[in-house]
């Protein structure tokens, strides 16, 4: 299972790729993941509805990993960690790797602020189409 993180949706985006042909190779051989950080993140940046409408039917179609109480107290301890340990992380990052971590998935990501969350799997790279 991997979270996609929105770092790797907007440059598709921005180039005129559809994210749901590019990650369909990857779609074949693990579950891809989304949560509402990420949903947020690259559909508040959409400009015309059209294109908004078709990319969040898409976000719907992956497996949705709800915020509850938990992940947001993960994403605490998250930031903390990587906070005492000199790397200081946006919330929204802290947030996506504690929802990937509950899930017992990885991150495809080019961010590296993910690489200091302990016991986070990050992937860089993915078969394209």
């Amino acid at each position: 299972m991997l979270l996609i993180d929105s770092c790797m949706f907007i440059p598709l985006l921005r180039q005129g790729i559809d994210p749901a042909r590019e990650f369909s190779v990857l779609a074949r051989d693990v579950d891809i993941l989304t949560c509402g950080v990420v949903r947020c993140e690259i559909t508040r940046g959409l400009r015309l509805p059209k294109a908004r409408a078709a990319l969040r039917g898409y976000l719907d179609c992956l497996r949705y990993i709800p915020t509850l109480n938990r992940h947001w107290e993960r994403a605490e301890d998250i930031l903390w960690h990587c906070a005492r340990a000199g790397h200081t992380i946006p919330l929204t990052d802290g947030v996506i790797a504690a929802c990937a971590l509950e899930a017992g998935a990885g991150v495809l990501t080019l961010d590296k602020h993910f690489d200091c969350i302990e016991g986070l799997k990050v992937v860089r790279d993915y078969p394209s189409p």
